[in-house]
């Protein structure tokens, strides 16, 4: 079992802006979204009003190397990817039409009934 050693890393899936929190989360067996709940409401009540609490995240983020045990392909359950683009829509089959060369028109005052 010496290839599940847990590291301190940024979380690839559990991320909702740099997966730091996630990766928090992660290492510690923690609920991610409380955590984030938890970090806001006190980067809030410092008297910077979440400044402090922003900066420290970026550092964080910085100096924290992200997984690269697992691929980053996207996870559509998660909040993060929305932010991301997880590829094309043409080649995700989503059911959807796609159309092309499409003009638009102006139809000023013409109504169809000719009033």
């Amino acid at each position: 079992m010496a290839g599940n050693k847990k590291r301190f890393v940024r979380s690839r899936t559990n991320r909702l802006v740099g997966g730091v929190l996630g990766g928090i989360a992660e290492y510690f067996g923690w609920n991610a979204n409380l955590l984030r709940l938890i970090y806001v409401l006190i980067s809030l009540a410092l008297p910077t009003h979440g400044v402090l609490g922003l900066l420290l995240y970026v550092i964080v983020m910085s100096f924290m190397p992200l997984d690269d045990s697992r691929p980053a392909g996207p996870n559509l359950g998660n909040l993060g990817d929305l932010f991301r683009n997880g590829g094309s829509s043409e080649s995700q089959n989503s059911g959807r039409k796609v159309i092309h060369d499409v003009t638009e028109q102006d139809v000023k005052d013409q109504h169809k009934d000719g009033e």
